[in-house]
């Protein structure tokens, strides 16, 4: 892909990227849920039991490690070294994660804004967030599931609400110093 300053700098709305994320947190969704469903069929004999904090110890983390590696695989390493700030939902729609000065994003700022952001503080990534609250509750012994998955959904909306209202940019995109923004179809790698 250019460079994104070569490209003018058009920050896109709420519905193209609200389609873009809804595609993302599916395919996000399902290569989260792989190893829990591996696992699972492992243990019961079945995958539709996908609450880590029920499978017996070790495999509770073992399956939380996992299901956390293919969050980071597909939401982090993909947009950072496959197709440069893009998940396949905004490849589809023609949207890029970039800078805020139109540059490629930096592998460290697209942990803050995606790892961070995104799984830890506004559990946008459900998936992801919901089976790093499980290892937090696995790991203590205090129920953090329904308290942080709650303290998620008012942030996402607080988050959402910044797209509108606030120059396009979520508090995922200030804490990785980032923005979206359309691509042209020639200009994706």
């Amino acid at each position: 892909m250019k460079d994104m300053k070569e490209q003018q700098k058009v920050q896109v709305g709420l519905t193209r990227r609200m389609i873009a994320y809804l595609l993302d947190w599916y395919i996000g969704g399902l290569a989260t849920a792989l190893p829990v469903s591996a696992i699972s069929m492992k243990l019961y004999g079945t995958v539709q039991n996908q609450q880590i904090v029920e499978f017996a110890h070790p495999w509770s983390m073992a399956a939380g490690v996992l299901a956390l590696l293919c969050a980071v695989l597909y939401y982090w390493a993909v947009p950072t070294f496959v197709w440069k700030g893009q998940t396949l939902g905004k490849r589809w729609l023609g949207l890029c994660i970039c800078s805020t000065n139109g540059e490629a994003i930096s592998p460290g700022r697209m942990a803050l804004r995606q790892i961070l952001g995104l799984m830890a503080i506004e559990g946008a990534i459900v998936t992801a967030s919901t089976i790093w609250h499980q290892m937090l509750t696995i790991a203590t012994g205090i129920n953090f599931v329904k308290p942080l998955m709650y303290v998620g959904m008012v942030v996402s909306l607080v988050s959402s609400v910044m797209v509108l209202l606030k120059g396009h940019r979520a508090i995922h995109d200030y804490l990785g110093g980032s923005m979206v923004v359309r691509v042209k179809p020639s200009e994706q790698n």
